[in-house]
């Protein structure tokens, strides 16, 4: 690697010449701690391995940015990233895998406008550590304490002078511009050592198992996750300060006029109580244990199942902002006492290429056509959108999502009810429970909406073909199903016989009532319906009276060639799976759809993980052999 002489002498001429093309931002003091903001004078500049209080990933990803403003909850203007050119100074190693890791995140399917923008408009000049931080471990992952790769220069303090190593062409020529002279061998070999030394005396505190995924894996259940969780106090500060942390929630603040306002993105953690709340208040992930063994999970484990990439970096920030000094170095050791248990099943996430997108976080403008009600609180929404050519383009397979948006109400993930081969609309069908599917309710045709999708991988109806078909449903699970029933009644020669197996609470909650007839009606098809209680409805009741599961009592179906969809509340579909695996149905040919919190919809916001899973891209539809014993025991 090509490297340089920067006289400590000259680092104020360096720093001007730095800010004659960029914004110049880098280490200071702060009372206690340093912290990264912009730099005047380069004798402000704090150059050591003494760790900031914030990583510069807020740099990247401000802890508030602004998607779209709207006014009359009609967007009016898209926010873009600044385009002003900027250089950070003394990014520590373990900080430049940690951009490194969220190039990933940030990159994936659907890449973020606002962080690539950010990224590619900022220099990076590293600070290579020659002494050990306080609670570091980089060593444990290769992230540090020298970069290697990820920085346009890096400097090492070697006393009178800095080393400064190329790692890009910009940094080639800023070192040109600098008028930089070309470092000797033995200064390249004596920040070499330097570095190497500090690598050694941080071998104490160094992980010891070399997979640590698996190793994890293996540790699921081991007791000390409840001991964790009398300690810790999910306050999320953890997150806050961690380089790798992506999570975020979407939020559309209004002035006044409650009409007007912007959408906003912010910092959101996986410790906080109310990040896996779902419709009607419902929490996935509620206790402390759960929540402190879902962070180290991710960063230990499931980062690389989602993006072939370890998930720490080893920058220590955890230890030092934790108030009762969870370390995750102590962690693994005490998960090193006692037997190792079965080892956790690993999920393959689905790979995709990248989906082409100018802003994958703004919509297509839609008008609501008609409003179909289906039960008191539900009803079925069709929509046009405005634009003709992407109402004639627009497609979807059974089983996939949109998300819908009003702004000033919010956004969220609806499934297509619609059936995939009808054209000039769409249809959703939403049960009120939220914010804006109540809002959803008071509209009438006409209204403006924007919609976000098709999102998703849907029910298996290719590797159905040829095969029969059981659908069992609860409640509002049969509107994802839908799309199912009308796609097998287009191409009925191309399935087996189709068995409909449906429950609600009670006759008058039962949804597309109106189609039972016609489905009924379709060749080899059987439509069997229960209700919970049919005594506090309005509607008669003769039909079967227990839950789904005592339908599948008349199943004629074989097992040995049946394919299973299933969606419903979820301790509905934990005792259907149940009942139709005694019955002899293949886990592999159950497919299961998951309800998650989502924010965004492309695998960026955090908010719907389930152990390594993005329900919102690798779902929402499973199947069930491969979901049945992932870590958070969803089965």
């Amino acid at each position: 690697m090509v490297a340089f002489r920067l006289p400590r002498a000259d680092l104020e001429k360096f720093r001007a010449q730095l800010a004659s093309q960029y914004k110049v931002l880098g280490p200071v003091a702060r009372g206690n701690d340093v912290v990264f903001t912009e730099i005047q004078n380069a004798a402000d500049l704090i150059l050591s391995s003494r760790q900031s209080l914030l990583p510069p990933k807020k740099y990247f990803r401000p802890p508030t940015e602004k998607l779209f403003t709207f006014k009359d909850r009609q967007v009016t203007e898209i926010a873009e990233a600044s385009s002003e050119q900027r250089a950070v100074i003394g990014i520590h190693p373990c900080d430049v895998n940690g951009m490194q890791i969220l190039d990933r995140v940030f990159g994936d399917t659907y890449p973020d406008p606002y962080y690539q923008q950010l990224r590619k408009n900022t220099l990076i000049v590293a600070q290579n550590c020659t002494t050990p931080c306080a609670n570091g471990f980089c060593t444990s992952f290769n992230t540090g304490p020298g970069a290697t790769a990820g920085f346009d220069l890096a400097l090492t303090d070697l006393g009178d002078n800095f080393l400064v190593e190329v790692g890009s062409e910009a940094g080639q020529a800023l070192a040109a511009a600098a008028g930089l002279a070309e470092a000797s061998e033995a200064e390249k070999q004596l920040a070499a050592h330097l570095i190497s030394d500090c690598a050694a005396a941080m071998q104490p505190r160094k992980m010891a198992p070399a997979d640590l995924p698996a190793f994890m894996l293996e540790r699921v259940d081991h007791p000390h996750w409840q001991e964790l969780k009398e300690r810790c106090l999910a306050c999320g500060s953890c997150t806050n300060v961690c380089p790798t942390c992506f999570c975020f929630d979407v939020k559309d603040p209004v002035d006044l006029s409650l009409t007007d306002g912007n959408r906003e993105r912010t910092w959101d953690s996986c410790q906080y109580y109310k990040f896996s709340r779902v419709a009607l208040d419902h929490i996935f992930r509620p206790d402390r244990a759960a929540r402190v063994k879902q962070r180290l999970f991710h960063k230990l484990a499931y980062y690389q199942q989602q993006f072939e990439t370890n998930g720490c970096v080893g920058c220590g920030r955890c230890v030092d902002t934790c108030i009762v000094k969870i370390d995750p170095v102590e962690v693994v050791a005490a998960l090193h006492e006692g037997p190792a248990g079965q080892p956790a099943q690993q999920f393959k996430v689905k790979r995709r290429g990248i989906c082409p997108s100018e802003n994958p976080y703004t919509g297509h403008a839609a008008v609501l056509e008609s409003v179909k009600p289906q039960t008191g609180d539900t009803a079925t929404y069709r929509f046009v959108f405005k634009d003709e050519a992407q109402q004639r383009d627009f497609s979807y397979d059974p089983g996939t999502f949109n998300m819908l948006s009003i702004p000033g109400i919010g956004e969220a993930p609806i499934s297509i009810s619609s059936g995939s081969a009808e054209k000039g609309f769409v249809e959703h069908t939403i049960r009120s429970v939220g914010t804006l599917t109540n809002f959803l309710q008071k509209l009438e045709p006409g209204a403006a909406i924007d919609i976000r999708g098709p999102y998703g991988a849907g029910w298996p109806v290719e590797e159905a073909k040829g095969k029969n078909v059981l659908i069992v449903a609860g409640g509002i699970g049969l509107a994802p199903l839908r799309p199912v029933i009308k796609h097998i009644e287009n191409n009925r020669a191309d399935y087996g016989k189709l068995e409909i197996l449906y429950g609600a609470r009670n006759p008058d909650e039962m949804l597309f009532t109106d189609e039972y007839d016609a489905w009924r009606e379709l060749p080899d098809t059987k439509l069997r319906l229960t209700v919970d209680n049919p005594t506090c409805s309005r509607s008669e009741w003769t039909g079967n009276v227990g839950v789904v599961t005592t339908l599948c009592n008349l199943l004629e179906v074989d097992p040995a060639n049946t394919i299973v969809m299933t969606c419903g509340p979820g301790i509905m579909m934990k005792f259907a799976v149940k009942d139709l695996l005694n019955r002899g149905f293949k886990p592999e040919e159950i497919f299961v759809s998951l309800e998650r919190r989502m924010s965004c919809g492309i695998k960026k916001c955090g908010n719907c993980q389930i152990g390594p899973l993005f329900v919102c891209q690798d779902g929402p539809v499973f199947r069930y052999s491969e979901v049945k014993a992932i870590p958070e025991d969803i089965f």
